[in-house]
């Protein structure tokens, strides 16, 4: 069993993704079902793997490749993290303060109904 919950949950044994997609195919863009099939390949090792030899133990790993995808969980993370350290970088180097304010309770249904 698979740990990635997303993964269990698009490609569970009873097909969903696969019923999803024969249903509704004309509606999903090209690029969708190529990220799907990359996240479904994720960290399988029929797809190919890395071993690694410990020098003291020799004790051996197998450890899968992975997709790389936009759409898994697992790889897209790392993109991610990467992503927001240039954003950060990049738009965020300007002095600012972080403020909170707080409402008086009386006060607070005229502040939530303010922008109906």
């Amino acid at each position: 069993m698979d740990s990635n919950i997303l993964k269990r949950i698009f490609f569970d044994e009873r097909g969903h993704w696969d019923a999803f997609v024969e249903k509704h195919k004309e509606h999903i863009r090209p690029n969708v079902i190529k990220e799907a099939q990359k996240f479904r390949g994720c960290g399988d090792p029929r797809n190919g793997f890395k071993i690694l030899v410990c020098e003291g133990c020799h004790d051996i790993r197998r450890v899968p490749y992975r997709c790389k995808g936009r759409f898994c969980t697992t790889c897209s993370c790392g993109e991610t993290e990467e992503w927001s350290r240039v954003l950060s970088e990049d738009v965020c180097q300007v002095n600012h303060r972080h403020v909170i304010l707080t409402i008086e309770e009386g006060l607070r249904d005229m502040f939530l109904g303010w922008g109906e």
